[in-house]
């Protein structure tokens, strides 16, 4: 990798790092605002991901990050993380155009001032699709949602996950198992220190979040089984082995005193967990 990180730690930012964070999160934010009306049937990932990479280059003057997890930088070939269909993240720019029905994701991570935005969003192309690919959109939202309601001083971090795979594995769903597909810790590297899968995992044993932490919920998840791998293509995509279809969001949170900050919304949007659980 180009920067060395320890896995096994996580640093607890100041207000001052957490502001400049926050200074990146809009910045990438606004980049998916932009990004929207392009998303539409008839328009290739090439044309999206050329017009990203004008965005957050020249008009936002940041720098796009496209190290993944794994150290692997596909910055070369790609200005952004595509997903599409089948296709989990990482996907190959290409001059295909998009048809209406597909599930497309963005992800822009970019670095502006040495610190780091990260976040990630869904498009139903033509706003029409089957309702299967309708309700895993809304429910990889609503999993994210519930994540960010989850992070707090003293939460654990397994305890969060186990919540938020219950609630995906309550709809049918599978959380996706793949390289790369997990949340993370964040600043001046994308990722500089925990992974966090948004499922019941070893990794996510004993840690417990502190106020001043900065991480993102970005819960993975798929129609199928939940295998999936990484192929050998120039941006290495990720997909589901059963050709599944497959869906994630993306926010970065700072641990305040008594819950956390979203630091990449949109204009308008609204992460208050939905629980259809609960009688109402």
């Amino acid at each position: 990798m180009n920067h060395p990180v320890d896995y096994d730690a996580i640093s607890v930012k100041t207000p001052a790092e957490i502001a400049l964070l926050r200074t990146a999160g809009a910045l990438a934010a606004q980049v998916l605002q932009d990004l929207t009306p392009y998303v539409k049937p008839g328009v290739s990932s090439q044309r999206i991901n050329d017009i990203a990479h004008d965005l957050i280059v020249e008009k936002y003057g940041a720098e796009i990050d496209r190290e993944d997890l794994s150290g692997y930088d596909s910055s070369a070939y790609a200005a952004i993380s595509i997903a599409h269909n089948e296709v989990a993240f990482s996907g190959e720019p290409s001059g295909i155009p998009l048809k209406k029905g597909d599930l497309f994701g963005v992800d822009v991570s970019l670095r502006k001032n040495g610190w780091c935005g990260d976040t990630q969003r869904m498009w139903i192309v033509g706003e029409e699709s089957t309702a299967e690919a309708r309700l895993l959109t809304a429910v990889g939202y609503q999993a994210m949602c519930l994540g960010i309601s989850l992070v707090r001083p003293g939460a654990r971090l397994q305890d969060i996950a186990r919540q938020v795979q219950a609630y995906v594995e309550s709809f049918g769903f599978s959380m996706l198992r793949v390289d790369s597909a997990t949340g993370h810790s964040i600043g001046r590297v994308h990722a500089d220190g925990w992974l966090i899968p948004y499922y019941e995992d070893p990794r996510n044993e004993g840690r417990v979040l502190e106020k001043g932490m900065v991480l993102t919920v970005e819960p993975f998840l798929c129609a199928g089984s939940g295998a999936g791998m990484r192929l050998s293509n120039a941006t290495r995509s990720a997909v589901t082995a059963d050709s599944s279809l497959a869906v994630y969001w993306e926010h970065v949170v700072a641990v305040t005193d008594s819950g956390c900050e979203v630091l990449d919304l949109r204009d308008g949007e609204d992460v208050t967990f939905y629980d259809h659980r609960r009688p109402r």
